[in-house]
């Protein structure tokens, strides 16, 4: 069996690892327009400030490849699919390259919001970042300035904030342009969020939430842009981080069925025979992903489908973000504002640590964990992953998350840190009694055991 796999991301890759992992003896190719093997997108911000090297990035080397027995062609662009005689086209083979099974992982383009002028000052000083390309043409764009200068950063998701803290270890003022009224709304709750912004605005970063970006202004290099309000910003250098879209132009043009992404079926088959997709570029039951877990999943299940034992369905991949935000740990996972969930049976275990900028958020419904943010303190994760959708003990729970009950040893009261917005230490020294009758001070509180 000859399978090829048009991408070298994430998806594409784990995808070729699944096969061979069921697989000993199919012939498998990968091609992709990239000059490097597999690589870590998440890093790239930290290329830009000289924090890691190209070998850094690059998750499995060439040997790795030669091991699994392989076949990766870099620098190799597939121009054509013809599903009818099962044959792709590359720009560098005169001839064209046959198939029994395709996979199509062509991932995705970084999202270009409707900007005037965006178009035109893209690379004269505006730049998106998704591939080590991008950012060797940023590095290289600062290295011309020869002093301080100012960046912006449209977008405020979790790429974007990264990208902004490394743009300002590069010695540029940096601000954030956010179109949405808080910082990660698919993330964080308000609170959270809100925590977040001050902690970014400590490292020097200034934020703008709730910002419409209308135009980017300057003449034969950008000089900053225009909000929707009227305002103006100056910059030397804007970096567009807006969401991305999948790439479907390639199976859109071999007729494959396509709307927002690539449309798939449960078992990651398109519209064509022996043709499957995987990664960003799909859409199934009308959703796309974007999310390395999601790339992790289907390639298990494209792995099997490819090989014809179609031993598990894909219904979709509960969001789930774990990285480092401003040096902070973040994880945020399921469904975290159950306010905007119909039904009853929610309940929510929370601590928030302001002085020690940490958050920790759980949300539970009928005693089956649903969701959680971890921000600064990540003790809970491996819990929080292995019981997702399972019922949980509430007591281990909270001394884990480190959330305390204090009893008032007068009348009994009690301080439940879960419901409050502040933790006991946190509380003032002249904090009273909520029990109007008692009034007694914080230190006749005692911690419940």
């Amino acid at each position: 069996m000859k399978i090829l796999i048009i991408g070298n991301n994430v998806a594409g890759t784990f995808s070729a690892q699944n096969i061979r992992n069921l697989n000993d003896s199919a012939e498998i190719d990968i091609f992709t327009q990239e000059k490097y093997p597999y690589y870590t997108r998440i890093k790239l911000p930290e290329f830009i400030s000289d924090k890691v090297t190209i070998p850094d990035l690059i998750v499995f080397k060439e040997k790795w490849y030669e091991t699994k027995n392989i076949k990766l062609h870099l620098g190799e662009k597939i121009t054509k699919i013809n599903p009818k005689d099962k044959l792709i086209y590359s720009e560098k083979s005169p001839n064209p390259i046959s198939y029994n099974k395709l996979i199509i992982a062509t991932g995705s383009n970084p999202s270009i919001p409707p900007i005037k002028n965006a178009l035109e000052m893209n690379h004269k000083g505006l730049f998106t970042l998704r591939s080590i390309k991008d950012a060797m043409e940023i590095k290289d764009y600062i290295k011309l300035f020869n002093s301080k200068k100012k960046a912006i950063i449209i977008g405020g998701g979790l790429l974007g904030l990264e990208l902004a803290n490394q743009i300002n270890k590069s010695n540029l003022d940096t601000t954030i342009v956010e179109f949405f009224p808080r910082l990660l709304p698919k993330q964080l709750d308000d609170e959270c969020s809100t925590m977040l912004k001050e902690e970014i605005e400590n490292r020097g970063i200034e934020v703008v939430l709730n910002a419409t970006t209308e135009e980017i202004l300057g003449n034969g290099s950008v000089e900053g842009i225009k909000l929707k309000d009227g305002r103006t910003l100056t910059a030397d250098l804007i970096l567009i981080q807006a969401g991305i879209k999948p790439e479907i132009e390639l199976a859109q043009k071999a007729g494959i069925a396509t709307n927002r992404g690539i449309i798939v079926n449960e078992f990651l088959e398109t519209s064509e025979k022996d043709i499957y997709a995987v990664g960003d570029c799909i859409e199934y039951k009308n959703q796309t992903w974007g999310i390395i877990p999601a790339c992790m999943e289907q390639s298990k299940i494209i792995a099997a489908s490819v090989l014809e034992k179609k031993m598990k369905e894909y219904t979709g991949t509960t969001p789930k973000n774990t990285l480092k935000i401003v040096g902070l740990e973040l994880t945020s996972i399921g469904t975290f504002d159950p306010s905007s969930e119909k039904g009853g049976g929610w309940d929510i275990l929370k601590r928030a640590d302001k002085k020690d900028c940490c958050y920790q958020k759980v949300v539970l419904k009928d005693n089956k964990l649903k969701g959680a943010i971890l921000f600064g303190d990540n003790n809970a994760l491996s819990y929080v992953y292995s019981k997702m959708e399972q019922d949980v003990n509430t007591k281990e729970l909270k001394n884990l998350l480190n959330i305390h009950e204090y009893a008032c040893v007068n009348c009994g009261a009690v301080y439940d840190e879960a419901k409050m917005d502040v933790t006991f230490k946190d509380l003032p020294e002249d904090f009273k009694c909520p029990n109007p009758k008692c009034r007694a001070t914080k230190k006749d509180f005692k911690l419940k055991e």
